[in-house]
């Protein structure tokens, strides 16, 4: 055990036990096994009579029964996502479906991160909270508990989106999210977002030597990338947006033929890396080194304080079948003209990103030309009109743009009673008033609250930095003063109920 002399220690045995389960968006069923025997196992030895329900999508239900006396007190809902984003900067990559994650603690002693992956904090960690809130025998008295554990959240909600709480059983009126942060904020809003494809199929012209063509593979990697809504506003490069840009410019001086293009990994994730393998006429090799070196100079100049991994190489490759410079100019216009980054700042919220897209994916490798965005928004209709203006743009070049179901946003109750409950909560714990933020990010509590009426929420969690990155990091001592937040929670819910 790596984590095993952390406090509290019950939190972070749970923690260490789910980085060890693979769990992959859309294969949770290892992780929700796994689970399920430990609470049943806790329930013998607690002598807990706890309740297990699952839905057709693979959502669970956990009931814990009120302690004596307190069974008229309001349920609370505790609510985390099982899955996590798998992302490695290791060469030789990762298998995220059959290893656990090499969990470590840093050198300094504050942070938990893992070792060339993504940690999964988020939302492992939010899992643990919820799981040792129901076992820890130390909380002494407290209402009906109910844990609900989501499936497939990183990859389109598909856990909310199904989510059937009459089949859960589930009845709490009052939801604290786990998939918040950090420490010093409640959580009390979030955008909405819709992943938008286009796609479109190519011819490629078989390469012959009568072709007079030399072919180059350009890379662009070691970016910080990062969480397509949390970190879409720093200064981050964008690997898809920095080909487009280079290749772009040489485009405008001659002929391209590319053969094929892989950037990006997930929608949720600024790109890292991305690789493009493409012709020239032999003719224009000493331009192309001359607008090569010139916009990539350029580009290091920018980004030398932003990005200082970020690489840029280039190098002659064998030949290979491609697209005629039409279709290349096409795929290369539309992944440059597309917008990266911040839309909009909120003429509404003070300092919040009111929109903002991520250009995540250009993938060539199958028999059609793809590319994935991820728009955001606090405002529904501002994200509509981005997306009639992406159909506007894939009608004018033939592509085929497909639209993902909408990501309800979930918009800010000041007035809500559980809130200020919350609040004097965490104000008690910090000895200091407690930030409420509303965040960049696609929470399920937008897509919950639909299914669940006159649902009350929040959404609290540690410091977690470098969400969906190998630089992910979960800072150790706010994990103790979350989790002795949530026994406060659930222990005095009767204040609310007098309220």
């Amino acid at each position: 055990m790596v984590l095993e002399n952390l406090k509290p220690k019950i939190v972070w045995d749970i923690f260490e036990i789910i980085a060890n389960t693979p769990r992959p968006s859309r294969h949770e069923e290892r992780i929700r096994e796994v689970i399920k025997d430990f609470i049943l196992e806790a329930g013998k030895s607690n002598n807990i009579d706890y309740k297990l329900f699952q839905d057709d999508v693979g959502n669970i239900l956990i009931k814990k029964p009120a302690t004596s006396g307190l069974e008229s007190n309001p349920p609370i809902l505790l609510q985390a996502h099982l899955d996590m984003v798998c992302e490695t900067d290791k060469l030789e990559g990762f298998d995220f479906t059959n290893k656990g994650i090499p969990l470590r603690i840093q050198k300094n002693n504050e942070w938990v991160d893992a070792d060339g992956t993504t940690l999964g904090a988020d939302d492992g960690i939010g899992v643990a909270f919820a799981i040792a809130i129901l076992v820890d025998t130390s909380i002494e008295s407290h209402g009906p508990i109910e844990v609900l554990l989501t499936v497939n959240e990183e990859d389109g909600f598909d856990g909310a989106t199904l989510l059937d709480p009459s089949k859960l059983s589930i009845e709490s009126k009052l939801m604290v999210n786990l998939d918040g942060g950090p420490l010093e904020e409640i959580v009390i809003g979030s955008v909405c977002g819709r992943r938008v494809r286009f796609s479109k199929k190519f011819t490629r012209k078989e390469y012959k030597e009568s072709d007079d063509l030399e072919f180059y593979e350009l890379l662009v990697h070691g970016l910080l990338s990062g969480h397509s809504g949390g970190d879409i506003h720093l200064p981050r490069a964008n690997a898809n947006k920095l080909v487009s840009r280079i290749l772009s410019k040489i485009h405008q001086e001659m002929e391209i033929y590319v053969c094929k293009w892989q950037g990006g990994t997930k929608s949720n994730v600024i790109p890292a890396k991305s690789l493009i393998k493409f012709g020239i006429n032999v003719k224009d090799h000493e331009k192309f080194e001359e607008l090569l070196n010139e916009e990539i100079s350029s580009i290091y100049q920018y980004y030398e304080k932003f990005e200082p991994n970020l690489k840029i190489e280039n190098k002659k490759v064998s030949p290979d079948n491609y697209l005629s410079n039409e279709d290349s100019r096409l795929l290369i216009s539309t992944t440059h003209i597309i917008p990266h980054g911040v839309l909009k700042k909120s003429h509404i919220y003070e300092r919040f990103v009111e929109s903002s897209n991520n250009l995540a994916i250009v993938n060539t490798e199958n028999d059609k030309e793809i590319i994935w965005l991820y728009p955001r928004s606090i405002i529904r209709s501002e994200l509509d009109s981005f997306c009639v203006s992406m159909n506007q743009l894939g009608e004018l070049g033939c592509w085929s743009v497909f639209l993902r179901p909408v990501l309800p946003e979930w918009l800010p109750d000041l007035e809500s009673k559980f809130l200020e409950y919350v609040k004097k909560q965490y104000d008690t714990l910090m000895e200091k008033p407690i930030k409420t933020n509303i965040i960049h990010g696609g929470l399920e509590t937008g897509m919950i609250s639909t299914k669940i009426s006159g649902l009350q929420m929040v959404s609290l969690g540690p410091t977690v930095e470098g969400l969906h990155s190998p630089s992910e990091r979960l800072k150790i001592s706010d994990v103790g003063k979350i989790y002795e937040l949530l026994k406060r929670i659930v222990s005095n819910i009767k204040e609310l109920k007098s309220n």
